[in-house]
Parts: C-alpha cells; sequence; structure tokens
C-alpha cells in the first residue's frame, strides 16, 4: 500500500506564513527481512509445504486405489451369490450396494491416512541415516545490510553456535522506519520534529520548500511520559478529542492569505480564505506595517504552524 504526506507550514507573522512540501511516495515493508541459509543436514527438514505435499498425496491416493479395487471384486461376488438365491434379490442387491458403498469409503479413508503415515515416517528415518545429527561449524554469522554507509554496507556478527541450532549464515535487512512506527504505537518513543525553511520556492508548487528533521526520543519519567502540565492547566479544548487553538490572526503559504478560524462544534481548527497574497500586498486598505510583517516572514527561518497530513 502506498501514501503521498503532504506537509503545510505556518509562519507567524500578526500576518502568518503557510509553506507547503511533499514528501517521497512511501511503502511499508516488514521491520525485518531476513535470508536464512541452513545447514546442509537440515535443509530436508525445512522444505515446502508444497514439496512435501505431492509425494504423500501420491502414495496416500495409490494406497486408496488398490483399497477399492480389491473391495470392488469382492463386493461383485457377493451380488452374484445374492442372485442365484432369487427371490426379491433386487431390492435386497439395493441395500447391499448401499452397505457396501460406505464400507468402501471407510476403509479407503484408512487404507489413505496409514499410507501417509507410512510414508512419513519413511522419510524422517531416511533423513535420519542420510545425514549426520549435527553440523561441524562451531560458530554463527549473522549480517546486518546499512543502507545509509556506503563503505561498509554489511556490519557481520558471529558468536559460538548452540547445540540445537539449524543453521550457521543469516543475512538480516532492518526496517528501521517500521521499527520506530511500531514503537510510537505502542507509547515507547516519542517523536519531535524540527522544520526548516530553506527559501527556495519549488517549481511546480510555486510554493516554499520545507525541510524537515526528526528526532526519536525514548519516552520515559524524565520526559514526563510526555505530558506537559503547561497544556493541561492553560489548553481550553476541554476534551481530548478537540483539537488545541491556533493563535488568532492572518495566515500565508506565499500564494493565498487566510485567517484562521475554529469550528467550536466539531472542535476543529480552521482557515478561511482573504484573498491571494499579490492581492493583499497591492491592497491599500492593508497596513503598511502588517505588508513589511508579510515579507519579512515568508522568509522565516522556522514556522510557527505545522499541519501534517496522510492521504491515501
Amino acid at each position: 500500500m502506498k501514501f503521498i504526506i503532504s506537509v503545510t507550514i505556518l509562519l507567524s507573522i500578526g500576518l502568518h506564513n503557510t509553506n507547503a512540501s511533499t514528501a517521497p511516495n512511501l511503502r511499508f515493508a516488514s521491520p525485518l527481512q531476513s535470508l536464512t541459509i541452513w545447514d546442509e543436514e537440515v535443509k530436508e527438514e525445512f522444505s515446502t509445504p508444497r514439496s512435501r505435499f505431492l509425494p504423500k498425496f501420491k502414495a496416500g491416493l495409490a494406497a486408496e486405489m488398490e483399497t477399492r479395487k480389491a473391495l470392488k471384486e469382492r463386493n461383485q461376488q457377493a451380488l452374484l451369490k445374492l442372485e442365484e438365491q432369487g427371490g426379491d434379490w433386487a431390492k435386497k442387491a439395493a441395500i447391499q450396494e448401499r452397505r457396501q458403498q460406505r464400507q468402501a469409503d471407510q476403509l479407503s479413508e484408512e487404507a489413505f491416512d496409514e499410507a501417509i503415515r507410512s510414508f512419513t515416517s519413511q522419510q524422517k528415518e531416511a533423513l535420519q541415516n542420510d545425514h549426520p545429527k549435527h553440523n561441524p561449524n562451531k560458530y554463527q554469522f549473522v549480517g546486518v545490510v546499512n543502507e545509509e554507509s556506503s563503505s561498509k554496507p554489511v556490519t557481520w556478527y558471529a558468536r559460538k553456535k548452540p547445540a540445537s541450532a539449524k543453521w550457521s549464515l543469516r543475512l538480516v535487512h532492518v526496517n528501521r522506519d517500521a521499527i520506530i512506527k511500531d514503537l510510537f504505537n505502542r507509547g515507547k518513543v516519542d517523536i519531535f520534529a524540527k522544520y526548516r525553511n530553506t527559501g527556495e520556492t519549488d517549481e511546480e508548487s510555486n510554493q516554499r520548500v520545507i525541510k524537515t528533521d526528526y528526532i526519536v526520543k525514548e519516552r520515559s519519567w524524565r520526559t514526563l511520559w510526555n505530558f506537559s502540565p503547561k497544556h493541561f492547566f492553560t489548553d481550553s479544548s476541554g476534551a481530548y478529542w478537540r483539537e488545541r487553538r491556533l493563535p488568532g490572526g492572518l495566515y500565508t503559504d506565499g500564494n493565498t492569505v487566510y485567517e484562521s478560524c475554529y469550528r467550536y462544534r466539531d472542535g476543529r481548527n480552521g482557515m478561511r480564505r482573504i484573498a491571494t497574497y499579490d492581492q493583499f500586498m497591492d491592497s491599500p486598505a492593508v497596513d503598511s506595517q502588517l505588508k513589511e510583517n508579510a515579507k519579512k516572514n515568508v522568509i522565516k527561518p522556522s514556522p510557527d504552524i505545522v499541519l501534517e497530513e496522510c492521504v491515501k
């Protein structure tokens, strides 16, 4: 599954400045991807279910066919004897056929199961006889892939091999992003973001380019488990699902000017469009000091308000 993350930046001026940038497409993968090379002595034990199923099924099917063939010959002889007795033989033959069919189904099923059990036990015996029980390797080697390092793409580790181990070499690719996301969902870490206004403008969107630096910190009593006494006593949202109100004033992304608003019914912040940035700067009704603040804050090094949204 793929997600596009757009980041909207709001800069405070009295008028405020809004900038947007788009992150690359994201692909969510398994946190750990490994390639294990099993020991030669135990590789048959880890064959796929598909490769093990067909030989067992053929053995069970052959036993079932032999059982049905033998029962068919015996049942035909029983029906001939019943016909020789005369009388109401047709009714007796129908009853006898139904009884023979039930018996044939039961015996063929038992023959099928017994053949599979016998085949499986023979495979295990052959595996034990053909290979020694233990691999002579005394160590296990694990390689961890380092995507960020070009000089040393794989870091190798070694340890003494346990007696019950069945592999000697493993290559592990760690998806750090997926692990951090899982830790954050379980409340083990906090993620802090720092946004920087590069001063550059994106050619496609004609908006400011914002760079983001994320810092991951372990959540502990030293950080009060991400609890803020200031927000607890001063936040006027009133409920956990209500958004914290934005400071009042005007906001802009360099293209459009907005006025902050708050929907009390839903407990959500909003932005009401006022005018384009050029119209705002050219308007004689706007105070010159406000225009000057707008120019300064468009190139402000860090934004005041950030809105990150994930769009499916």
